[in-house]
């Protein structure tokens, strides 16, 4: 919201990611602030939006490095959904070919049974 009020105008996609892997980045820098976080997030993270230059999708590994990306699976069964994911994606894709594809790789990789209480669309 600091960015809307100070530029008047919307973050796109890359200045979020870019702007947490910021925060990612400042660990492990000697002349960091005393007061900046240890390891802030340890985790992957996926970054998607909608901005001017349309559909965006980032991933950031836990070190804050970041990449844009097409199509991105992470956690457990990364590998196996991430390798479903290249044999399926193309950018001309509908979104309902996107939904249908991604619920069919989640089924095959997820050891417990698709319902509401796990998956949400």
């Amino acid at each position: 919201q600091n960015h809307w009020f100070t530029y008047n105008e919307t973050m796109t996609v890359e200045s979020v990611t870019q702007a947490v892997s910021n925060l990612a980045l400042q660990f492990g820098e000697e002349d960091a602030d005393p007061g900046a976080m240890s390891r802030p997030f340890g985790v992957a993270l996926l970054f998607g939006g909608v901005d001017e230059k349309g559909p965006q999708l980032f991933h950031m590994d836990p070190s804050g490095t970041f990449v844009q990306c097409d199509a991105r699976a992470i956690g457990s069964a990364s590998e196996g959904a991430q390798s479903s994911l290249q044999e399926v994606y193309h950018k001309s894709m509908t979104l309902k070919e996107a939904i249908k594809s991604s619920l069919v790789i989640l089924k095959q990789v997820m050891e417990e049974k698709l319902n509401a209480t796990n998956i949400e669309v």
